[in-house]
């Protein structure tokens, strides 16, 4: 004859609460590392971007075409050709960010502002999780002052 194993009610609901308490704590860590990736990969895109963009600019300072409205990057070398610059930065279109970017990971929109392009990340579209890219431009004071805003980055994160 076999013996049966038998578990005392006691352990069952031991092992029970031991397997919900484990739910309780284990299981928001493994819901949230969706959105805490794509907030990461938001933020490096930003940082890559801003890499890119100190590396041509002081390519331009170089040359002595930081101040150009707009410029080829085939004038900083062979490397860079195939895209435009605005004072010396990445201009916010779709073609000269995909140059530098991995292009399979976004959806590009351009805003209704002039000089800025949204980035989505593939396939996760939405109006709360996207990079806004705002080209280099130049701001002229009440007084006459000319100055070049630098390109910077607005990350919306709230609905990742």
């Amino acid at each position: 004859m076999k013996k049966r194993i038998e578990f005392p009610l006691f352990e069952l609901i031991v092992i029970i609460i031991l397997l919900f308490i484990l739910a309780v704590f284990a299981l928001p860590k493994f819901v949230g590392v969706g959105v805490e990736a794509r907030i990461k990969t938001l933020n490096a895109t930003a940082l890559n971007l801003d890499a890119v963009n100190r590396i041509l600019y002081s390519r331009a300072v170089i040359k002595g075409l930081q101040d150009e409205p707009l410029l080829k990057t085939e004038v900083l070398g062979e490397k860079d050709a195939g895209g435009y610059l605005v004072y010396g930065e990445l201009r916010a279109q779709e073609e000269d960010l995909k140059r530098f970017l991995e292009v399979g990971l976004y959806h590009f929109s351009v805003s209704q502002s002039p000089g800025v392009l949204r980035l989505y990340l593939d396939p996760f579209k939405n109006d709360g999780c996207y990079l806004d890219y705002i080209q280099a431009t130049k701001l002229v004071s009440v007084s006459g002052e000319a100055k070049i805003q630098k390109a910077f980055y607005r990350i919306q994160s709230t609905g990742c």
